[in-house]
């Protein structure tokens, strides 16, 4: 069975058990009461501006740039295969370019974007390609003009399905990312692009030999060119793992994630900072809602050691940390979003402090201002967060199609 079609399965029944158990556990857990205030910044329309962004949001000087699963010019309502997109921070929306779908375009990009120094877009789509249906590496120009930069086929030990993936750009152009399937074993690879197009397998997942497999989320970068990551199944335990591939290709499992309090199946892509890894597990922790982790490798004589920094305990705090990656401050806090939890059970954004307070920074409501954020958050200068809801919003007489939101401190 496929990863997530077990995780939509099983989490429901881990949700009703937490539900009963967080009274309990609830008590030791601090949750600040929130002082920020939250604005609507957008909110999608499906046609012909786009529907369902599952993914968070670039910031370049005042303008926000992202995705849309569904929705734009090619189809109605929310059927349309995707947009690529800008909004000022004061809400102007600009559709950059609408996906065509398969079998001659890219359609349905659930991971965010990556922006070089003259301004291209990149980003993955989950479908799409010439002549397959197995996703694809795209560029958007600042004009709007769209490459297809790789289309994946899912044999010779190429990937197929970049599930919730935004790829990550090295000094030289490179192009990094996963696959979901695909891959010598089929489980799901790490792959390498680069400026002219040139494809290369970095790993196979085997889910043998305590290898990870069906890595859902992209990948992390160091200065040196080492790659890090998560596969969300797999492992010695069966519930994941944390990667590493060095510079020189080398590929080894850095941790194996056990299911119990230290965490359960890894969605989103580590962040590296002070020489530790930080990430969310989607489930797990000590709530069986979620955790957010910290990793630090092996140095001389320390062992490697993980350490679960928060346990997400459901409502009214947050449940089912998705695919954004953490985002840190200056003072050392942590960012991101819950899927679900909150005070309506429909997501929230947190801060977590270097003490290990953490306080709900705003819970989703649906209507107006959507609900379920599946990517992470981006700070601008002033620590104002933008996020995006990938649905609900303030739409009348009909299922919203998601928004975009400023939480201001």
């Amino acid at each position: 069975m496929h990863i997530l079609d077990w995780h939509l399965k099983s989490s429901r029944a881990a949700i009703a058990l937490t539900i009963l158990v967080t009274l309990v556990l609830f008590a030791g857990t601090a949750i600040s009461a929130p002082a920020q205030t939250e604005t609507l910044i957008y909110q999608f329309k499906a046609t012909p501006d786009g529907a369902n962004p599952k993914a968070g949001l670039v910031l370049k000087g005042k303008t926000l740039y992202g995705t849309t699963w569904e929705g734009g010019a090619y189809g109605s309502g929310d059927t349309g295969w995707g947009t690529v997109f800008s909004v000022t921070t004061s809400g102007k929306e600009t559709v950059l370019y609408n996906f065509a779908g398969p079998w001659n375009d890219a359609g349905q990009p659930m991971g965010g974007v990556a922006l070089d120094k003259a301004g291209n877009i990149y980003g993955t789509s989950l479908n799409g390609g010439v002549g397959y249906n197995a996703g694809t590496v795209w560029m958007v120009t600042k004009k709007g003009q769209e490459s297809i930069l790789h289309t994946f086929v899912g044999l010779n030990d190429d990937g197929m399905y970049p599930y919730y993936v935004t790829p990550v750009l090295d000094k030289a152009g490179n192009l990094y990312g996963t696959t979901v399937y695909g891959g010598h074993y089929g489980n799901g690879v790490v792959f390498k692009l680069t400026p002219t197009g040139g494809y290369s397998t970095l790993h196979s997942f085997s889910s043998t030999n305590d290898d990870g497999y069906n890595p859902v989320s992209g990948v992390t970068l160091d200065a040196k060119g080492n790659i890090y990551g998560v596969a969300a199944a797999g492992g010695t335990y069966g519930f994941g793992v944390l990667f590493e591939i060095t510079a020189a290709g080398s590929y080894s499992v850095l941790y194996n994630f056990q299911g119990g309090g230290d965490g359960m199946m890894p969605y989103n892509p580590p962040v590296l900072k002070g020489g530790s890894l930080y990430g969310t597990t989607e489930a797990g922790g000590a709530n069986n809602c979620g955790a957010v982790y910290k990793f630090t490798p092996a140095k001389g004589k320390k062992p490697a050691k993980e350490t679960i920094l928060h346990s997400f305990t459901n409502q009214p705090e947050g449940v089912e940390p998705w695919t954004g990656a953490l985002v840190f401050d200056k003072q050392g806090n942590i960012y991101g979003t819950t899927m679900g939890g909150g005070t309506y059970a429909s997501g929230m954004v947190y801060k977590l402090a270097p003490n290990g307070t953490l306080t709900v920074l705003y819970s989703f409501d649906q209507t107006p201002n959507g609900g379920s954020p599946f990517g992470g958050v981006v700070l601008d200068t002033a620590g104002n967060l933008y996020t995006t809801a990938a649905f609900g919003g303030n739409l009348q007489g009909e299922y919203g199609a998601g928004t975009i939101v400023k939480i201001t401190p």
